[in-house]
């Protein structure tokens, strides 16, 4: 604490970094009042089911204008404390001119007490007087007397200056409680408290406390909530539904990817989330044209817009709740979409694994999830999963594909991705991920008792057995046309294999031994599988001299119709309904 003797006390640099916390904790703010307000947009909205749609609305009316009204008192508390740390500074160096002063005039008043200071003027020809000595060193006293009441004067004003510095800044930091019940939060009494206790004193915070913290101390959510799906659903279970609806609407970022949160929290996040990002991509967007230098680089150019387009086109959907989004990051290629509604009457479960090349585009464009959702429209029991957590086999070349390189794709007369789609490497990785996936969905307890299909087309089935090899569980897994399983993978007494495919490229590749080492659903006792099916075009032609030809697109087209919801792919729906349904 200052005091008259050293009125500017204190750190400037320390007040003005209180003033810049208070700047970011309003920033952070105003980002947040933009997030609730397009949360309000969304939520009044006829398709907003994901939670309580009049609780949800009716509770950002009333956070919006008290949020604005959080960082008009923030806004104000840090220019308080800039012009305190201002005035503090001004002060430090107006007490260190006086100081000098000071110090100056003290040591003239000793000289001249102990008679150090010679008055005889060294161009006197002649002595002055003893009178007159005395008159001027009369004179003299006088003045440095003056000058050091002046000082003193001014070192009182100085404390004045202070004191009214810190009224003032008392008075605007007091004028708002702007951390208000969060402010405990923020302590070392919370650094050191349990999650159970960080919990129970965020259920009891106003909707207003809740949207401050969110917005302000993202770091600790993470701790509150965890990161396996067991401690998230736990803690999840433990918050009341005004902190639940508080963290969809302040941290939908967070909550869209965490797994063991109900789907339907998770649907409501991300359907904020995509409004975030479309308003990324009308920012990308308007940029893309300004960078042209060539025609070439136009015509690149038109390429990212139009992708961009489908991007904002699918999402715009999600948004409206046409399109429900259990997972979504373009960043990271991740995307999982969900089609039918959770609900008491669940009764099967789906998780479709599509295969090699498999892109967000394919999500965009709704060709990846033709045959999950004639399972949903057929059996409104069904909730699927159309799954895509990463990178997969041939998805922007890949991992290993761009390894393999121009040469290496006209060696193998394949396209660049091949090789991960073969890869145990790549499915070590991406298995564990399924596997924390599907840990989620067992603690929902809308889906927890639903029996449970994994449905792998190509690769797809490749992810799902290595994340039977991570501790996943299905009830029934599906190869469409399946690649192969872990070296280490053993099928679950549990669960039924059935494998369903056309004569097409990859069975021929799998009866070379060239795809997994041989271990393929075809060559597996645990996997039932019927004779091939026949597709709409015969695989082989014969001409006039008996010669058996292959026709060209015939393998491939066979290998994809099987996991599509085509009129000429009938027999396997018949018999993947029956599966599952019967």
């Amino acid at each position: 604490m200052w005091t008259a003797a050293n009125p500017g006390l204190g750190e400037p640099n320390e007040i003005l970094s209180e003033a810049r916390l208070r700047s970011g904790k309003a920033d952070a703010l105003r980002t947040l009042q933009i997030q609730l307000t397009g949360a309000q947009s969304q939520a009044q909205s006829t398709e907003w089911t994901a939670v309580s749609r009049d609780a949800f609305v009716l509770r950002l009316e009333a956070l919006v204008p008290e949020i604005d009204l959080l960082i008009r008192g923030l806004d104000a508390q840090a220019a308080a404390l800039e012009t305190y740390s201002v005035t503090v500074d001004e002060i430090q160096g107006d007490q260190r001119l006086l100081e000098a002063q000071r110090t100056t005039a003290d040591g003239d008043l000793y000289d001249l007490q102990w008679r150090r200071t010679d008055f005889t003027m060294q161009s006197n020809l002649f002595a002055i007087s003893t009178a007159d000595r005395d008159a001027r060193r009369e004179e003299a006293f006088e003045k440095v007397t003056a000058r050091i009441a002046a000082i003193d004067s001014l070192w009182q004003e100085l404390s004045t200056r202070r004191s009214a510095a810190d009224a003032a800044c008392v008075s605007d930091l007091g004028s708002e409680q702007v951390l208000g019940a969060t402010a405990w939060f923020g302590s070392n009494a919370a650094t050191r408290a349990s999650v159970d206790d960080l919990i129970a004193r965020v259920n009891a915070l106003s909707a207003t406390d809740l949207a401050v913290l969110i917005a302000t101390d993202p770091g600790l959510l993470k701790r509150m909530l965890g990161t396996t799906p067991e401690t998230v659903s736990e803690r999840w279970e433990q918050l009341a539904e005004p902190a639940r609806l508080a963290l969809i609407a302040g941290a939908p970022a967070l909550l869209g990817s965490l797994n063991g949160l109900p789907a339907l929290a998770r649907i409501a996040a991300n359907r904020l989330n995509a409004g975030t990002r479309i308003a990324q991509i009308d920012a990308e967007s308007a940029t893309v044209l300004d960078s042209l230098k060539s025609v070439e680089g136009y015509f690149e150019a038109m390429a990212k817009l139009k992708e961009l387009e489908l991007e904002r086109e699918y999402l715009q959907a999600a948004e409206h709740g046409l399109i429900q989004l259990y997972l979504y990051d373009r960043d990271g290629s991740r995307i999982v979409e969900m089609l039918g509604t959770p609900s008491f009457e669940t009764r099967h479960r789906i998780t479709y694994v599509p295969g090699t090349m498999s892109n967000m585009g394919m999500f965009y464009d709704g060709s990846v999830q033709r045959l999950s959702q004639w399972f949903v429209v057929s059996h409104p029991d069904t909730v699927a999963f159309v799954y895509k957590d990463g990178l997969f086999p041939g998805d922007s070349d890949g991992p290993l594909g761009g390894k393999i390189g121009y040469f290496g794709e006209s060696a193998l007369r394949t396209p660049v991705g091949i090789a991960d789609a073969n890869s145990a490497a790549f499915t070590e990785r991406t298995g564990p991920i399924l596997a924390d996936f599907e840990t989620g969905l067992n603690f929902d307890h809308l889906l927890a008792d639903a029996t449970s299909t994994a449905i792998g087309h190509s690769w797809g089935l490749a992810n799902i057995t290595s994340a039977e090899v991570a501790g996943a569980h299905y009830d029934s897994v599906v190869s469409l046309s399946g690649a192969w399983m872990p070296k280490d993978w053993t099928p679950s007494p549990r669960t039924t294999y059935t494998d369903f495919s056309y004569q097409d490229i990859l069975q021929s590749a799998q009866d070379l031994g060239v795809v997994g080492d041989g271990n393929n659903p075809r060559s597996s006792e645990a996997f039932h599988a019927e004779p091939y099916y026949q597709g709409p075009k015969p695989l082989y032609s014969v001409d006039g001299n008996g010669t058996f030809t292959v026709n060209p697109s015939v393998p491939m087209d066979n290998h994809n119709l099987v996991a599509t919801d085509d009129v000429n792919n009938r027999e396997v729906l018949r018999d993947l309904q029956e599966l599952i349904y019967e």
